[in-house]
């Protein structure tokens, strides 16, 4: 019911996702649909963790490399492949159309199952994990890790939301111009060299 309902949200967005539709795609009935999640809202809360998932999953693609801030960019703009490939999968986790208390439950890990972290807090932890190696490097100045993650998740995903909602249709190139200039200036801001910060921003496949 799951894929189900994520296949419906990519085909036409939320208003597609009913108790009646998701159960259709999955040759189910709507009893099924109770007796496994509660209701919708439990189902709406297992799409954000699959949601959550998949970007990790994508992100993880990105294996560590000698120069932790091209690692950083890479999985930037692996983020935003992602929301390019998935966009309301992703406005469904990140954007304002999920702030109720099933994504909220995920963030702070309740109902997340009992063995291990939601994907949420995985996903995060896969970038404060990148950004502890580039603390180690000496590049950057941050005081930890999860205080970085949090600063670059929020450059990152705030850009990718304006570019979903078509802020950017004036430019030509919005990573050239817009993204890669603000990854420069907050790695810069963070303590590492211009010159390097921009280098690094060239090893990515954009």
């Amino acid at each position: 019911m799951v894929e189900a309902a994520i296949r419906l949200l990519s085909e036409g967005g939320p208003t597609a996702i009913k108790a009646r539709t998701v159960t259709a795609e999955a040759d189910l009935t709507t009893m099924a649909l109770y007796s496994a999640f509660g209701g919708m809202p439990g189902l709406m809360t297992a799409v954000v963790e699959e949601g959550f998932a998949r970007l990790d999953a994508r992100m993880r693609t990105i294996d560590p490399s000698d120069d932790s801030i091209a690692d950083l960019f890479s999985m930037a703009i692996e983020c935003r492949r992602f929301a390019i490939d998935n966009p309301h999968l992703y406005d469904l986790i990140f954007g304002t159309e999920s702030r109720d208390a099933a994504r909220g439950k995920l963030f702070a890990g309740a109902d997340a199952p009992s063995t291990e972290e939601s994907s949420y807090q995985q996903s995060f932890a896969t970038v404060a994990n990148a950004c502890d190696r580039a603390i180690k490097s000496g590049r950057v100045r941050s005081s930890s890790g999860r205080h970085l993650a949090a600063q670059l998740w929020s450059l990152v995903h705030g850009y990718i939301s304006l570019e979903l909602s078509g802020h950017f249709a004036g430019f030509g190139d919005p990573v050239e111009e817009v993204l890669i200039p603000l990854a420069v200036s907050f790695m810069t801001g963070q303590g590492d060299d211009r010159d390097k910060a921009l280098s690094s921003t060239t090893k990515t496949k954009v």
